[in-house]
């Protein structure tokens, strides 16, 4: 389905929550409450700024697993305001928004690249264009690698240039900033002057009683 039937949807069928299935309009009550703010953390290299709509763990962390594993796109929209009034208080005014394009594998399991569903949503949300300004080169998906694989991050190279631009990287989540460094490579090789990012979720750091 495109998004614009899945927004048709959205608005004229009950919709579960997106949490925990129970009858509510995008995150019931309960599910809400476990929305955490997100750890703070350097900009990754290469990123002058960057920040989270919230921590990866409870509803949001199910949120990017229904989109990510599910297809459920619809599921990303929910939390998608949060991070628009998150960007609000960036310092640099982006100029074009883009994003971290899936690997071959991940598309193909989902149908989709939710990443681009999630750059476009944000860019709608802030009034700015989203372009495709990145390209990965074949190899594994970020998620399960070992530490020292997602420190490495994909392998981004630029699409087209994009010189003396300003541009907003937007992804799902952020667990080393790799994948947003990443980017910034390919992007600043490719002119773009300023790079900032943006992700829906970053991973809360965890501590040795945690990990037990």
């Amino acid at each position: 389905m495109s998004p614009l039937v899945d927004e048709l949807l959205n608005r004229l069928l009950p919709l579960e929550c997106v949490g925990c299935g129970a009858v509510a309009t995008g995150l019931c009550r309960a599910c809400r409450a476990t929305l955490t703010a997100p750890p703070a953390a350097r900009p990754p290299a290469g990123v002058d700024w960057w920040t989270a709509g919230w921590a990866y763990e409870g509803a949001a962390r199910e949120v990017v697993a229904r989109a990510k594993y599910r297809g459920a796109r619809v599921a990303l929209g929910v939390l998608v305001p949060d991070l628009v009034a998150a960007i609000g208080c960036c310092p640099i005014r982006p100029d074009v928004v883009t994003w971290a394009p899936a690997s071959a594998r991940r598309r193909s399991a989902t149908g989709t690249d939710h990443a681009r569903i999630l750059a476009r949503t944000v860019a709608r949300g802030l009034g700015l264009p989203a372009r495709s300004l990145l390209c990965r080169a074949p190899g594994r998906p970020q998620t399960g690698e070992s530490a020292t694989a997602r420190r490495l991050g994909p392998s981004l190279r630029p699409r087209r240039p994009v010189v003396g631009a300003a541009v907003l990287v937007v992804d799902d989540v952020a667990t080393t900033g790799a994948t947003l460094a990443s980017a910034a490579r390919a992007l600043r090789a490719a002119g773009a002057t300023r790079v900032v990012g943006a992700t829906l979720t970053r991973t809360p750091v965890r501590t040795p009683m945690s990990r037990r």
